[in-house]
């Protein structure tokens, strides 16, 4: 079956497919257990948005394997079709009981029907699961410099070519390492701004945490792996990991993961600091599972190209005289921001299934033998 096969037009047609795979692997006779979060809102074909959650094999399991998509919304449509083919090769597998699979289907399915990264309140759900209510503040040491570039108050040009001047002005001033984590690191001040984190925890974030709260309460080892899109060169995957982590555990994941693993530290490679993100949130409330976690992050375009069009898209939802979704939605800006982590390049699509499915059989393989 051809790669693009798994990818979905929009959302709705995503989370029919992903619910249609689930019904096939019951069918099948695996133990499979569906539940929905329901965001009580809807997308652009009058669809409700939610967070689709299954978990194949006991849930009373000790070894448990996460495995999430969509929590940037546009990046969910690589990270559906991952998890579609997924699916499918364990149709083809007995049903298991050493292990349980959570499966988090588009954990910001607004995004996703939306055409956006962010939520409906414009917030970066991978900056919003923080515990304590105290930590939604702030913003980098820098980002005040460069917010009238990041943050322009007017409609988007289609051909701006002065991005590109002022680009470089900053680059030359402040260095891409500096440029790069005052940009992508998260903020908790301005709420029509991009990287905005949010003043209090969201509600599918919310909503999620406490459904793991009721129902990992057994598990005492565990991995994760949450499926990304935009960072690095095009349909390379790099394998993302925390810069705080521990020597053996580095050597654990380079020996499953080899040569694509990177840290998540500006000096030394493609990623960044951040604070609030999914797998930061859910591993400090159950600090006392063994957890190993990475970010599979599939490259789409340049860095500059990526964030000039986070860029437009936000100028035009923020500053546009249209606010209905329905009237933003039909702006080239949001095309482009779909594409930009979703590119319509069936060679981009081969190598994303296959790397896919390749990172969840290693991954899930550890786990068994652990």
């Amino acid at each position: 079956m051809s790669p693009s096969h798994w990818f979905s037009e929009n959302y709705k047609e995503a989370s029919s497919r992903f619910r249609n795979q689930l019904s096939k692997l019951k069918n099948l006779g695996h133990n499979v257990k569906h539940e929905q979060l329901n965001l009580e809102s809807y997308g652009p074909f009058s669809e409700e948005l939610i967070i689709d959650i299954a978990v194949i094999g006991p849930i009373t399991s000790k070894k448990l394997f996460l495995y999430s998509s969509g929590i940037h919304g546009v990046e969910g449509f690589a990270g559906s079709a991952i998890q579609l083919s997924v699916l499918d090769l364990i149709s083809n597998e007995k049903p298991f009981d050493t292990h349980c699979i959570i499966f988090i289907h588009i954990i910001n399915p607004y995004g996703m029907a939306w055409l956006r990264r962010v939520n409906e309140n414009n917030v970066d759900l991978n900056r919003n699961f923080l515990n304590n209510q105290s930590e939604f503040k702030g913003e980098p040491d820098g980002y005040e410099r460069i917010n009238n570039f990041l943050n322009p108050a007017k409609t988007p040009n289609k051909y701006d070519f002065s991005f590109y001047l002022k680009g470089a002005f900053y680059l030359v001033k402040y260095g891409f390492r500096n440029l790069k984590q005052w940009i992508a690191q998260g903020q908790y001040r301005r709420s029509d701004s991009i990287q905005f984190g949010g003043k209090e925890m969201q509600k599918g974030p919310t909503l999620l945490m406490n459904w793991l709260k009721n129902n990992i309460t057994q598990v005492k080892e565990a991995v994760a792996v949450d499926l990304h899109t935009g960072l690095g060169p095009s349909g390379y995957d790099t394998i993302l990991i925390p810069d705080t982590i521990n020597k053996e555990d580095y050597d654990v994941l380079k020996n499953i993961y080899q040569d694509h693993v990177a840290p998540l530290d500006p000096d030394k490679g493609i990623g960044y600091k951040i604070k609030g993100d999914l797998h930061s949130g859910i591993t400090n409330y159950f600090s006392d599972i063994k957890w190993i976690y990475v970010t599979q992050e599939f490259g789409t375009f340049p860095p500059a190209t990526v964030f000039k069009n986070l860029r437009a898209e936000n100028m035009w939802t923020q500053n546009s005289s249209l606010k209905g979704d329905e009237d933003l939605l039909k702006h080239w800006s949001r095309i482009k921001l779909m594409r930009t982590f979703n590119p319509d390049d069936q060679i981009w699509q081969s190598k994303i299934i296959d790397r896919g499915l390749k990172v969840f059989n290693d991954t899930r393989s550890y786990l068994i033998k652990s």
